[in-house]
């Protein structure tokens, strides 16, 4: 199993990116790839339990992912599952990990475990279509 890491800065205090990142009305800004739409969703990342979402692609149809959330340590850490479209077997687990950077902004990682070498490098790419739109969110709020 491999696992992947992605880390960006942002200029904006934890507390701040933690909101992003956890609650609905935040996750429904960035969670999604370009070019793709949200159907049925219950994207709450802020307490333990259930979440689900439904991505569409105009061309390639319905993603359906769900997960459960684990552990939410504000404005520190959020970990939940996550099932891979198209990937039989184990969820992944994703944490999302922020700290302080000591100049006003947030050092942030992203790591999902529970993966193999080749959905490590697919999440490369989908994660960092929805990163960019995070760190672009998070730095002009």
């Amino acid at each position: 199993m491999a696992e992947l890491r992605m880390e960006r800065r942002f200029a904006a205090a934890p507390e701040k990116v933690f909101t992003f990142v956890t609650e609905n009305q935040g996750l429904l800004k960035w969670w999604l790839p370009p070019g793709m739409s949200m159907g049925d969703q219950a994207l709450d990342l802020t307490r333990p339990g259930p979440w689900h979402c439904v991505m569409i692609h105009p061309e390639r149809g319905e993603f359906h992912m769900s997960g459960q959330v684990r552990q939410v340590d504000p404005p520190a850490l959020v970990e939940f599952t996550m099932n891979v479209p198209g990937v039989e077997g184990d969820d992944s687990v994703v944490r999302f990990e922020l700290a302080d950077d000591g100049a006003g902004g947030t050092n942030f990682a992203l790591v999902q475990s529970g993966i193999s070498e080749q959905m490590a490098e697919m999440g490369k790419m989908g994660w960092a279509g929805p990163l960019d739109q995070l760190e672009a969110l998070v730095n002009a709020a």
